[in-house]
């Protein structure tokens, strides 16, 4: 796979998938019984907090894990062979991830997980559906968008951009790379915080079918993403 590709697509792709990581995740909080699924140390975080006071809760939590991990496996054993035997573009992908997301607010939406309990068919495969396509999302930018801020992990953001303001100070003959990097890790880690902000509001107003932004943006990014990009050499 032609790695040098990556960093010429759109500087806009890592900022509009920390916006739908965390408005994923802000939706899966609020309806699906406090589930992360695509921050999966928060699941972790929660599971421990859950497996002695909420067994019931707990086992959908256990149930994420195993989902992220075997989807996790089947993305980048699928998406490296495809990429490289040029069956697959990252816009291929986005397409995916839009399709599996949409799929989960119907399932949401029309099957009211809330009302069926935790460990409920409805509940299962909304979860399932949603892991599934933050573990493509995840798989994605560490596989051919490597070059690009991750858009899960803003723990590491955070301390990057604090790190890259101090480089900035320190180093005046850096200054531009350094400016650079602030720019990209700032807007990221905005563009994350606007989509849980907006999830949050969408959810009480709309419920599940909130998640049509997501969706709306990752056909955007479907589109909008260069032609042949990410292509194997």
């Amino acid at each position: 796979m032609d790695r040098s590709a990556s960093h010429q697509s759109l500087p806009m792709v890592p900022v509009l998938l920390a916006f739908c990581a965390c408005f994923v995740d802000v939706i899966c909080i609020l309806g699906l019984f406090h589930t992360f699924t695509a921050f999966i140390t928060g699941t972790l975080v929660v599971l421990c907090t859950e497996v002695f006071h909420k067994a019931e809760n707990a086992s959908l939590k256990l149930f994420v894990l195993a989902m992220f991990f075997a989807a996790t496996l089947f993305w980048f054993t699928a998406v490296s062979r495809m990429v490289r035997t040029g069956r697959v573009t990252v816009r291929h992908l986005f397409a995916v991830e839009a399709a599996l997301v949409a799929a989960f607010m119907l399932v949401a939406a029309l099957g009211d997980p809330g009302a069926s309990g935790p460990l409920s068919a409805v509940t299962l495969v909304a979860v399932g559906l949603s892991t599934v396509a933050m573990a493509l999302q995840n798989v994605t930018m560490l596989t051919i968008l490597n070059h690009h801020v991750p858009t899960t992990m803003m723990t590491g953001n955070s301390l990057k951009l604090v790190l890259g303001i101090a480089d900035y100070f320190q180093h005046a003959d850096t200054r531009s790379d350094s400016r650079s990097r602030i720019v990209q890790q700032a807007l990221v880690l905005a563009a994350f915080a606007a989509g849980g902000l907006l999830a949050s509001l969408l959810m009480k107003i709309a419920g599940f079918w909130a998640l049509s932004v997501p969706v709306a943006v990752l056909l955007f990014l479907a589109t909008a993403h260069p032609a042949g990009q990410d292509q194997p050499a």
